[in-house]
Order: C-alpha cells, then structure tokens, then sequence
C-alpha cells in the first residue's frame, strides 16, 4: 500500500506540472507582427529624408 501511494504521489506531481506548463504556453503565445499598417514608431523608410518636416503627434488614451 505504500508504493500505491507513491505512486499515486507521483501521477498528481506530474499532473500539476503538466497543467501549470500547459497554461504557461497558453498564455505566453509570444509576439507577432502582422501585415497591416505600422505601429507608432515603426517607419518602413529612412528618417533622414523627414528632418525638416514637424509632425503632428497624436496620442492615444
């Protein structure tokens, strides 16, 4: 009887641990760009050529 309960110690251990690391990834899916505009900050051309030209800032709230 006491190896049943080792074992049985054993199987909820591991069943934690396989939970807890399922939610991780679950929740830690990572970053990912997609193909619409650009995010605030991020230009596809140099910045160089806009020196002379003040820009509107807009912010968001």
């Amino acid at each position: 009887s006491f190896i049943l309960v080792v074992v049985f110690a054993m199987l909820v251990t591991l069943g934690v641990i396989a939970y807890v690391l399922y939610r991780y990834m679950c929740r830690n899916k990572g970053d990912y760009r997609t193909t619409g505009e650009p995010a605030p900050g991020d230009y596809f051309y140099d910045e160089s050529h806009t020196l002379g030209v003040s820009e509107k800032k807009e912010y968001f709230i």
